[in-house]
């Protein structure tokens, strides 16, 4: 049975986590905190490449905010 236990300088009772890949009618998702799951992928596998390639526009999208900001500055 999966333990759950605290992140890096996580405090307090350990909130309820559950797993970022699910599946719904033989279609594979990922949950993300901000705006709609992802989907559908044929495969869990996809679903996971799926993930990286959104975490890297996104990890783009933060950086290019950053440079954008201080050069307004």
């Amino acid at each position: 049975m999966y333990q759950q236990r605290s992140r890096h300088n996580e405090k307090g009772a350990i909130p309820f986590r559950s797993g970022r890949f699910y599946s719904v009618d033989n279609e594979w998702w990922f949950a993300i905190r901000r705006g709609a799951d992802k989907g559908p992928y044929t495969t869990k596998a996809m679903a996971k490449q799926g993930l990286i390639e959104y975490l890297n526009e996104q990890f783009t999208f933060e950086k290019n905010l950053k440079r954008d900001r201080a050069l307004s500055l």
